[in-house]
């Protein structure tokens, strides 16, 4: 346990009532122990001794927390930067509650505090918070502290992805109310992108189209209000995008000071953004098209790398069950961003020119109409430097050239390291130029590029399979073995690929699984294993011949003799995702 652990637990017992301790003592923390620390658990340390110091009308601890903040951000590797300047704001902000004995600003700060913190309605910070409150001459329980937007939004996803949406949009309007009320723009934008998902759930495409319009209204209020500005070395963007995790602390979009006053143009068209996906929706929804479901679900989750562990594809695919009329053809796990990523990875077998060029050409068209330009230009980059690797320089200068017009206005710095990537004579200038393309695409959100393997003296090697399930589609490394699995081999895979979860940190740990207990936990019997197994390796076999230069070997996946395993010298990793169970 870390030493940042240890104290808060000391200062939770201290607001609990037990042990009494000084607060500067525990919050001033050496920086040896602060080096190996997640940046949240260090600053609800702080907060947590900021109200302990606070009780009982004792002075502010703020010197010593705001230099503990100091050494974390000097010492640690851990430190995101997403986390500890808005908590040194919050210590300001409590600070000026109790001096105004102000309960609103006490509910500003637990609503600040809670944002991304799944745990918080769990802590002790509701009830620390009532009893400053009630020091301060208010009778306030600790339910009114846990309360808080965030923590609605998730009782509110849970109702949405139950198909609940009459549990659901009440809920989500409180959230939103306080979003809005405290200046967290881009949460209150997505928040009303919530609502129109949850009347359109309920079949109330006028409540929808309402919701829209108020989306609309605000927005270009925020907007209007607040200046645009460029951003630079001296100035942060208003609003974080990109997921980020620390400790119990995980979030994609967040405001990065309390109470912004100017917006980027990137800030802008993040709140547009969700503006887009709303109208996507209720476009899809009134005329039932899955390219509208496409661009909604591309809109609103570009660039979320953990969207797959969220309620959202669930809701999404209620939604497409609700109003689509080939629901089954709709699949939300693959979206543009998840496409883009399988593209990348398809290079490491070597994937054909024709079979490369169309996936970039669908993720072009896709990301074109959902408004996604720069990500739709960046697509026909990668692809460029990857067909050059593969097969070519020639052949990728022909096919690029078409679209030139489209991209020098778009990505004219990223372009001109493509070109000069492909231009180059020697190896070593070659990696130069592509580290310069890798970095400028960085902070566009885009799938990491598999940089390591873009080596021009030999190909990556292919013992780093990755397995993954996307509903009923079965992918491989990038290519589609099957778009309807047959269930059989759903169930194999997801019994074995649970096991080399479990187990996949040691080659030798991972044991065969006999024919019986497959049989068991399958509920199939060993004759229809076998079979199940062999007619898969064929498929696997059929379908890479066409599409890549890459002879996969019958037991690349999974081996059969003298059980059954996911191949653990091959497989790299194997996911599952699925909409089907509970949220």
């Amino acid at each position: 346990m870390s030493s940042v652990i240890e104290r808060y637990r000391t200062l939770e017992e201290h607001v609990a009532g037990g042990r009494r301790v000084v607060v500067t003592d525990v919050v001033d923390v050496p920086a040896a122990d602060l080096r190996q620390a997640n940046e949240h658990d260090v600053a609800v340390l702080l907060l947590l001794g900021e109200l302990c110091a606070r009780m009982d009308g004792g002075a502010s601890a703020a010197p010593t927390l705001l230099a503990t903040a100091e050494k974390y951000v000097n010492t640690s590797f851990y430190y995101t930067g997403r986390i500890l300047p808005r908590t040194r704001e919050l210590i300001e902000l409590l600070g000026r509650a109790v001096r105004e004995r102000s309960l609103d600003l006490l509910m500003e700060v637990a609503d600040h505090l809670s944002q991304g913190w799944a745990g918080y309605a769990e802590s002790l910070f509701p009830s620390a918070f009532a009893r400053l409150a009630g020091e301060a001459g208010f009778e306030v329980k600790p339910e009114s502290f846990s309360r808080v937007s965030f923590v609605l939004w998730r009782e509110a996803l849970v109702a949405a992805a139950g198909n609940d949406p009459e549990r659901a949009v009440p809920l989500f309007q409180d959230s939103l109310d306080r979003y809005r009320k405290y200046r967290y723009f881009a949460d209150a934008a997505w928040l009303h992108t919530d609502l129109v998902i949850a009347h359109l759930l309920a079949g109330h495409g006028e409540e929808a189209h309402a919701e829209l319009e108020a989306q609309r209204e605000y927005v270009e209020k925020v907007l209007a209000e607040h200046p645009s500005v460029t951003s630079g070395t001296e100035r942060s963007f208003a609003f974080h995008l990109g997921d980020v995790q620390s400790g119990e602390y995980s979030t994609f979009v967040e405001s990065s000071v309390l109470r912004p006053t100017e917006l980027t143009e990137r800030d802008r068209e993040l709140l547009m953004r969700y503006v887009r996906t709303s109208e996507f929706l209720i476009s899809a929804c009134r005329y039932g098209t899955q390219r509208d479901f496409d661009a909604a679900l591309d809109t609103f989750s570009f660039g979320w790398a953990t969207y797959q562990q969220s309620p959202y594809p669930k809701i999404f695919r209620l939604l497409g069950d609700r109003y689509l009329e080939a629901p089954e053809k709709w699949n939300v796990h693959l979206t543009a961003y998840e496409n883009w990523h399988r593209m990348l990875r398809s290079y490491r077998v070597r994937v054909k020119p024709h079979a490369l060029i169309d996936t970039a050409a669908t993720l072009h068209d896709r990301l074109g109409y959902a408004g996604l330009d720069t990500c739709a230009s960046l697509v026909l980059l990668d692809t460029s430097v990857l067909h050059a690797r593969l097969h070519g320089r020639d052949a990728s200068v022909e096919w690029i050239a078409r679209y030139l017009r489209d991209l020098r206005p778009t990505l004219p710095d990223a372009l001109g390291a493509v070109v000069d990537y492909v231009q180059a004579p020697r190896n070593a200038e070659r990696r130069q130029l592509l580290s310069r393309y890798i970095g400028l695409r960085v902070s566009h959100l885009a799938p990491a590029f598999l940089s390591l393997d873009l080596d021009d003296e030999q190909l990556p090697e292919r013992n780093r399979l990755e397995v993954t399930l996307y509903g009923p589609l079965l992918s491989i490394e990038g290519i589609t073995v099957y778009e309807w699995t047959p269930q059989p081999l759903i169930d194999i895979l997801r019994v074995l690929g649970r096991d080399f979860e479990q187990n996949s940190s040691e080659e030798s740990d991972l044991p065969f699984l006999s024919a019986a207990e497959l049989s068991h936990r399958t509920n199939r019997t060993s004759a229809a294993l076998a079979q199940t197994v062999r007619r898969f390796r064929i498929a696997c076999q059929e379908r890479f011949r066409d599409v890549a230069d890459y002879s996969i070997i019958q037991d690349a996946v999974i081996q059969g003799r003298p059980g059954y395993r996911l191949n653990p010298q091959s497989v790299h990793r194997f996911t599952e995702y699925s909409t089907a169970g509970t949220v």
